[in-house]
Parts: C-alpha cells; sequence; structure tokens
C-alpha cells in the first residue's frame, strides 16, 4: 500500500500564486453569496470561505520571516 507525500517543494513565486488563487476564490465566493437565495447554498459557500481561510492560515503560519537581526526592525 502506497502512502501520501507529505513534503512539497515550493518555491516563493509557486506558493504565492497558490496564495493569490485562493484569495482570488474567496473573493468569488463572497460576492456570489451576495446574491444566494437559498440558506443552504449560503451555507456551502460559508463552509468553503472558512476552510480556505484555514488554510492561508497554515500557509501563513509556516513561513519563515526574515528581519535584520543587527538593526532596529520597523514593519510596514
Amino acid at each position: 500500500m502506497s502512502s501520501y507525500n507529505t513534503e512539497f517543494q515550493l518555491n516563493i513565486e509557486e506558493l504565492k500564486t497558490i496564495e493569490d488563487s485562493m484569495i482570488y476564490r474567496i473573493k468569488r465566493l463572497t460576492t456570489r453569496r451576495l446574491t444566494v437565495k437559498k440558506d443552504s447554498s449560503k451555507e456551502k459557500i460559508d463552509i468553503e470561505v472558512k476552510h480556505i481561510q484555514e488554510l492561508l492560515g497554515k500557509i501563513h503560519n509556516q513561513k519563515e520571516w526574515w528581519r535584520p537581526k543587527n538593526k532596529v526592525y520597523i514593519s510596514g
């Protein structure tokens, strides 16, 4: 029985493309939600948006953020 690949090799540009695609999907879903009439459809949209937000959070939390070690760091 084969096992799942648990390690993926993605470069920064590929990861950014994935994040941008998920953000685009959230925007499309939230726009669509404004016009949907059925509550069950709204619930499905809400579930998908939540799932995507959780995935984006996991990616964010796994990033190693760089900051200079020998200078005062000012964000933004």
